[in-house]
């Protein structure tokens, strides 16, 4: 089996395609990943043949996903394990599904690994289209929300004065924090602009912390701020679409957001 979502590999897929292959068995765990269960609770919920539904029990206790004592059935840890991440790569298929008319125009390669293993957290997110009418939507909409922000990180690819500005207007006015990873030639060119003085008057006094890649960063402009997340992406010619953005103001997953950013940071050590 698997132990965590990082070994849902080719290696693992004769346990995943055992377990998907069977909705009783995908019934019976997630039934116990919500509580411990007695037979006869099993069986009035799955409402399958008795014969059936203690086969696949014995099935799932040979395979160390769930354990049985005084009449209760439960998951083991392995069993926990495996259907919370089951559940995750569940989403992370719906989220691909959803969002497909996005991902076929964009390139879907500049996005780290790690963050599309995570493709999930998008599940209650939606995205936003600029059109001829209104022309700078998205960047409208992610302006205001920054505007609410006190604790901002991301990871900026580009150079826009739009964004800067309301980032930066964001810090200076509502005392908040800024996390920022970027290369060389953005912050040369934050550098070269008019907006180099208030941006170094927020690093001096340590609202903002830097974070140099030596290498151009990946083309993705990642925001997680305490009231929402966002994600723009580029063309496949490599060229920033400002005209899609995706956001998600659902900060259930908030920490896993972070931990994201983070992730990315450590990779510039």
């Amino acid at each position: 089996m698997f132990n965590n979502i990082e070994d849902i590999t080719s290696t693992s897929y004769d346990s995943i395609k055992y377990l998907v292959n069977s909705d009783l068995r995908i019934n019976i765990l997630e039934l116990l990943y919500n509580k411990e269960c007695n037979f006869e609770e099993i069986k009035g919920t799955v409402l399958k043949q008795e014969s059936n539904i203690l086969r696949t029990l014995k099935e799932l206790q040979d395979l160390k996903l769930i354990e049985h004592s005084n009449k209760i059935y439960k998951l083991s840890s392995a069993g926990y394990l495996t259907i919370r991440n089951l559940k995750t790569l569940i989403d992370n298929f719906y989220v691909l599904n959803k969002l497909r008319k996005c991902w076929n125009v964009h390139n879907i390669d500049n996005i780290p690994l790690h963050f599309s293993r995570y493709l999930y957290l998008w599940k209650d997110g939606f995205l936003t289209y600029s059109d001829y009418v209104e022309y700078y939507k998205s960047i409208n909409i992610y302006v205001e929300k920054i505007k609410q922000s006190k604790e901002i990180r991301i990871i900026l690819p580009i150079f826009s004065k739009l964004h800067i500005a309301a980032i930066l207007d964001t810090i200076n006015k509502n005392n908040a924090t800024l996390e920022l990873i970027t290369s060389n030639d953005i912050l040369n060119a934050i550098k070269t602009s008019e907006y180099n003085e208030l941006f170094e008057k927020l690093r001096t006094n340590g609202s903002i912390k830097l974070y140099l890649s030596n290498n151009n960063i990946h083309k993705i402009f990642y925001t997680v701020a305490d009231n929402f997340a966002a994600l723009t992406l580029f063309y496949l010619d490599d060229s920033y679409d400002d005209s899609v953005m995706l956001f998600n103001d659902n900060m259930n997953h908030y920490d896993i957001f972070v931990s994201l950013f983070e992730d990315y940071k450590s990779m510039l050590k």
